[in-house]
């Protein structure tokens, strides 16, 4: 169906599923919050989507929010998630969304073309005009909220992949299978597990058992990541850092008191510094303050400033190796270039 048609089936087709508002001359719906998928589905957590069926142009994929009809090679993606795992596979989409109008920094300059849809209602619905307008003949999103779904639907056929930030593995290879690039998907998810490999085997002699831990200075604040899904299956997890004991008793990002950082036993930390002038003044104040000397990390220097650092907050995996250039750099940073090196060679022996 031409983009036309479905930009006059969101129009028309609004009543049928609940209270509708007007937003930039295209009718929008409030979103209900009502859950569209299981746990269980496929293109959530370790489920991988299904091909149900293939033909002349097309595939029938079942995914996290149902069984949608797909073209065999999209054109014109627009991605309101998976942007990250669109790059990976050398796809450029015709937009992006995200709630605050920017990509995350490593996907600044790759997109900086790239048309950005906008959010109404909060960061739940995408501006249903500005999805329209770039003529998407897939559309791909997390958007869970079942009204949502069916808006889009009606402009291009819509995919919902979800736990990114845990099973970005699955989700590259999802995303691969959806778009036709399932040999590009491949190579990808090759290239980071040899890149996770050889920074194991370059930062574990020199860390052993030492702990690593992640921090976020905010106006006002200073939140340590806890065991949680930003940080945690990167750092924790394909890195196999030990973690120290205030992020062993937190499940999430929280703020630490001053009590708390008379006991905080991290030897390697990762800190991140809002750019906002009130965080940067936070930063100098804890830099005087004589509770942050005894950290074993800051005692020791083996602390790294992060300019940059949203690719630990919300990535997927082009995200996730750039997190472990972060930890090479503060541990070993003479290991960086070996270690890509490594990864790449993989990256074009699977593409030949």
């Amino acid at each position: 169906m031409r983009a036309g048609r479905w930009a006059a089936c969101v129009v028309a087709g609004v009543g049928l599923f609940g209270l509708a508002v007007r937003v930039a001359g295209v009718a929008a719906l409030v979103p209900d919050k009502t859950a569209l998928v299981t746990k269980d589905a496929p293109g959530a957590g370790d489920r991988p989507v299904e091909v149900v069926e293939e033909g002349e142009g097309y595939r029938v994929v079942r995914h996290a929010g149902g069984t949608t009809r797909v073209p065999a090679r999209p054109e014109r993606i627009c991605a309101l998630a998976a942007a990250d795992e669109l790059l990976a596979i050398g796809v450029k989409p015709v937009a992006h969304s995200i709630s605050d109008g920017h990509f995350s920094d490593y996907l600044a300059e790759p997109f900086a073309d790239v048309p950005w849809v906008p959010t109404v209602y909060g960061a739940s619905l995408p501006n249903l005009e500005a999805v329209v307008a770039v003529r998407p003949d897939l559309i791909i999103t997390r958007n869970t909220d079942r009204q949502t779904y069916l808006q889009l639907s009606r402009i291009a056929p819509t995919v919902v992949l979800l736990d990114h930030l845990v099973y970005y593995r699955e989700r590259v290879l999802d995303v691969g299978t959806v778009v036709g690039r399932r040999r590009e998907a491949e190579a990808r998810v090759a290239w980071y597990n040899a890149k996770v490999e050889a920074a194991n085997a370059a930062l574990h002699p020199v860390v052993g058992a030492k702990t690593m831990a992640m921090m976020r200075v905010r106006p006002r604040a200073y939140r340590l990541h806890g065991d949680q899904n930003h940080v945690s299956p990167l750092l924790y997890g394909d890195l196999k850092m030990t973690r120290p004991d205030l992020v062993r008793n937190r499940s999430w990002s929280s703020t630490m008191s001053p009590e708390q950082m008379m006991t905080f036993d991290a030897d390697y930390l990762i800190l991140s510094v809002d750019s906002a002038a009130d965080a940067r003044r936070t930063y100098d104040e804890l830099n005087t303050h004589p509770v942050w000397a005894r950290v074993p990390a800051v005692r020791n220097g083996n602390v790294l400033v992060l300019a940059k650092w949203r690719h630990w907050s919300d990535a997927g995996i082009l995200g996730r190796a750039r997190g472990i250039d972060d930890v090479l750099q503060l541990v070993c940073p003479d290991a960086i270039g070996p270690v890509n090196a490594a990864a790449d060679r993989v990256l074009r022996e699977r593409l030949q």
